[in-house]
C-alpha cells in the first residue's frame, strides 16, 4: 500500500469516528450538583450535627452518592466562601401604590439583618439596569426610590419575563462561588410564585421554565416569596422546586423574615454527580433519617 493510499484509509476512518460520535452525543453531566438542605425540628430551629449517611437524595428516583457533605453555618462565618449573598426582588409591576410603605417596610428590616460578610442587593423588576450587586447602603437607596406600579396596567410581568429575570440574576450569581444564595421577591404571586407550566396548553413558555430552574440550579440558588397581598397559591411554583418557601400576607411577617436569614445561615450542603440523562429536567429528592424534622431542598434542575 502506497503512502497515499494509508494517509486517505487514516482520514477516512477519522471521518467515521467523528460522525459516529456526532450522532450518538453524550447527555453527561460533567459538573457535580449541589443542593443545599435546610433541616429544622417542628419549631422551626435548625438542627444541627447530622452526617452524611443520615440523607437520602435520588434524581429522577434513583439514589445517587455523595460526593461531598458539609454542615454550614454563616453566623460566625469570616470566610468569604461561607457567607450568604441575598438579592431582593421588588414588585413594581403590579403592587398598588397604597402598599409601596408596607412593601419598603418588609424589604428594609430584611436588608437590615445582613451582616458584614453578606453580600445584599436589591433590584426592581422594571429597572433593566439594577444589578444582582451591591452593598446594604446601595439596597436601602434603592429600597427608598421603590414607588410600586406606576401604571394600573404593566406590559411586562409575564410568566417568561419573570423567568427570564431569575435566569439572569442566576447566571450573575453563579460565578460567586459557594455561598448560600437567596433570591427574596416581595410582592404578588404574578411576579413572585409563576406556577410551573404543562408541557402542552399552557406550556408556552415550558422552554423559559427549563432555562430558569437549569440556570438556578447551577447558581445553587433557592428563591423565596413574601406574598405582601392576600392570595392562594398552587404550591408547584419555582419557589418551591428551587427549594424555598412562600410566606403569605400577614400582619407581622417579622418571624418570617428571620426564618429566611436563618434558612440562609444554617444549611447541609450536599453534591453529587449526576446519572447520564437525555431529559430536560430531572426530579431530586431529598429525605431525612430523623422523625419529626422539616427538609427544604430543590427539587428539580435542568440537564
Amino acid at each position: 500500500m502506497s503512502g497515499r493510499t494509508i494517509v486517505a484509509a487514516a482520514v477516512i476512518a477519522f471521518l467515521d469516528a467523528s460522525s459516529s460520535a456526532q450522532k450518538t452525543p453524550s447527555f453527561q453531566n460533567i459538573d457535580l450538583v449541589d443542593v443545599d438542605v435546610v433541616v429544622t425540628d417542628g419549631e422551626g430551629r435548625p438542627v444541627i450535627g447530622l452526617k452524611k449517611e443520615d440523607f437520602d437524595i435520588r434524581e429522577d428516583g434513583k439514589p445517587v452518592a455523595l460526593q461531598t457533605f458539609m454542615a454550614r453555618t454563616a453566623t460566625e462565618a469570616a470566610d468569604d466562601d461561607i457567607g450568604r449573598s441575598m438579592v431582593i426582588l421588588l414588585d413594581d409591576v403590579t403592587m398598588p401604590r397604597e402598599s409601596v410603605n408596607a412593601v419598603k417596610a418588609i424589604a428594609t428590616y430584611l436588608a437590615m439583618q445582613a451582616r458584614p460578610t453578606d453580600d445584599l442587593s436589591v433590584i426592581r423588576f422594571r429597572q433593566l439596569d439594577d444589578e444582582p450587586f451591591g452593598d446594604r447602603r446601595a439596597a436601602l437607596a434603592r429600597i427608598s426610590e421603590y414607588q410600586g406600579a406606576l401604571l394600573r396596567y404593566a406590559p411586562a410581568g409575564s410568566p417568561e419575563d419573570v423567568l427570564k429575570l431569575i435566569a439572569s440574576v442566576s447566571r450573575r450569581l453563579e460565578s460567586t462561588g459557594r455561598r448560600r444564595k437567596i433570591l427574596v421577591c416581595i410582592g404578588a404571586p404574578r411576579i413572585c410564585s409563576v406556577t410551573q407550566p404543562g408541557r402542552f396548553g399552557d406550556g408556552w413558555f415550558y422552554k423559559d421554565w427549563i432555562d430558569a430552574v437549569g440556570a438556578a440550579a447551577r447558581a445553587n440558588l433557592s428563591i423565596y416569596a413574601l406574598l405582601a397581598v392576600p392570595a392562594r397559591v398552587s404550591g408547584n411554583g419555582i419557589v418551591e422546586v428551587t427549594g424555598g418557601t412562600v410566606f403569605r400576607n400577614a400582619s407581622d411577617f417579622r418571624p418570617m423574615l428571620d426564618r429566611i436569614w436563618q434558612d440562609a445561615g444554617h444549611h447541609y450542603l450536599l453534591g453529587y454527580w449526576p446519572p447520564t440523562s437525555s431529559k430536560d429536567l430531572h426530579s431530586i429528592s431529598v429525605k431525612v433519617a430523623r422523625k419529626g424534622v422539616h427538609v427544604l431542598a430543590r427539587r428539580q434542575r435542568g440537564n
